[in-house]
């Protein structure tokens, strides 16, 4: 059974690869979600959210330009292990960016904690649950599952995209390793599927986040509104106007 789930997941990996060989490959929902990101920062709407990762406004820029014309890099191969510049070399790099801005706010061990724990997440999810369905499904459900896990243990959008930029690439090679002692198959440094993946998972976790914080923010709005309300209640003396009456 274990063995017939690996020759599974390596049969799809092998297609994943063939398919990458005509440069962008499956990495359309990634291409997809960088030019709505490209979109926003252009009308100046993702300004603020990339000013809370202490990234300027320029760099920004540069940060979505520079992975997205990683996906129209193809994958070369160096000896038996095939590399991928967009589902791994350009997410390695930006996660090095991350994690030194996270150490310069003091959360890099919030950040390292929560790129082990995406890693392993998204090991687990290419081990068990991509050799029983789609490559769209994975992407899916990985994304969405890594960007939360991300960000709840990261606890910030900074540790959270370093986790996700660090963490999926880690987790990806170590599935392939597995693949590679158990069916003796080349081992695999990022694939389109990879960066399907971290697009998908950074932009959750930054939504999820800016969502938590909203309702973060309208409940201690109507916090402070009941705390003054109460505070004029006991202000309020019906004894002072009582001799009004009395009168």
């Amino acid at each position: 059974m274990i063995f017939d789930l690996f020759c599974s997941f390596e049969k799809n990996r092998l297609v994943y690869n063939a398919v990458e060989s005509g440069i962008i490959g499956f990495m359309i929902i990634g291409l997809v979600l960088l030019g709505i990101t490209a979109l926003l920062l252009f009308l100046g709407i993702a300004r603020r959210v990339f000013s809370n990762f202490g990234v300027p406004y320029l760099l920004a820029f540069v940060i979505v330009g520079v992975l997205i014309g990683s996906a129209f890099i193809p994958a070369f191969d160096i000896g038996r292990v095939s590399v991928n510049a967009a589902g791994f070399i350009a997410p390695l790099t930006f996660s090095v960016m991350f994690l030194l801005l996270a150490k310069r706010r003091r959360e890099v061990w919030y950040a390292i904690v929560a790129s082990s724990s995406t890693a392993a997440v998204y090991a687990a999810v290419l081990l068990l649950i991509s050799p029983i369905t789609s490559v769209t499904v994975t992407v899916i459900s990985a994304g969405f599952l890594c960007g939360a896990v991300a960000y709840l243990v990261g606890r910030t959008e900074l540790s959270a995209l370093a986790a996700v930029f660090a963490g999926l690439p880690i987790g990806e090679v170590v599935s392939s390793i597995v693949g590679y002692f158990s069916l003796g198959r080349g081992i695999t440094l990022g694939t389109a599927a990879t960066f399907d993946t971290v697009i998908l998972a950074a932009v959750f976790a930054v939504v999820l986040s800016e969502a938590i914080s909203a309702i973060r923010r309208t409940m201690n709005t109507r916090n402070k509104k009941i705390v003054l309300e109460a505070e004029a209640a006991e202000e309020f003396d019906p004894d002072e106007y009582k001799r009004y009456f009395d009168e």
